[in-house]
């Protein structure tokens, strides 16, 4: 399938026929994965998209754009739900949280920010930051754990309970993606040509480098 501009992010429904989102220019289109045609193009953005996401139960989808807005859609109606307004710099990341009520974003204005969807409003926000973050996680086993990576290398672990930071670690390289393992007890980053594999149950040890690429590592996926 051809689009017309560069590919920001590509993300599966959980549920069948898992339909897949692709995020690219100043829409997000989601496909059939039989067919492979645009069953819905959510085209409510006046600058470019990033990071569309479905929920956990694949029925809403939420994606940050260049004007630091955040924006809840229902794929199956086309409609904007929620419009998150409070971030001043691009948002390229936004997730869901485990008990699907909230949303968490990550913003080039070096803040995470915990939104609340039936209220609209933000109910955290978090400024450890020295510049862009450009990737995030939810921990899927325990909700109230958060982490966001930055383009000044370091990783942050929030407890959204306590409303601080609980660690803060150092990947050694812009991070550019981060991702828990199902288990939660274990993520990683991936930043530069390395990846680094961290506990996060034990004071986010470093357990070990993979280092397999030549050039910038932009994204991590889990096989099923």
């Amino acid at each position: 399938m051809k689009e017309f501009g560069a590919i920001d992010y590509v993300d599966f429904s959980p549920i069948e026929p898992h339909y897949f989102a692709v995020t690219c220019s100043v829409r997000v289109q989601v496909y059939n994965p039989i067919t492979k045609l645009v069953v819905k193009n959510l085209s409510r953005f006046q600058e470019t998209a990033y990071g569309g996401t479905f929920r956990q139960d694949g029925r809403l989808l939420v994606a940050g754009d260049e004007q630091g807005l955040v924006k809840l859609f229902d794929p199956s109606s086309k409609n904007v739900l929620r419009l998150f307004k409070g971030h001043r710099g691009p948002v390229h990341r936004a997730k869901f949280t485990q008990d699907l009520q909230h949303i968490a974003s990550f913003s080039d204005d070096r803040t995470v920010k915990l939104w609340d969807i039936a209220s609209e409003k933000a109910t955290l926000t978090f400024a450890e930051h020295e510049d862009y973050i450009r990737a995030g996680a939810i921990n899927p086993v325990s909700p109230d754990t958060l982490i966001s990576g930055g383009y000044d290398g370091k990783i942050k672990m929030y407890d959204t309970r306590t409303q601080q930071i609980a660690y803060s670690i150092d990947h050694g390289s812009p991070v550019e993606s981060l991702l828990f393992l199902p288990t939660g007890g274990i993520f990683i980053s991936a930043g530069g040509t390395e990846m680094r594999v961290w506990d996060a149950f034990a004071g986010c040890r470093l357990l070990t480098k993979i280092s397999q690429h030549h050039k910038t590592i932009t994204s991590l996926r889990l096989g099923s």
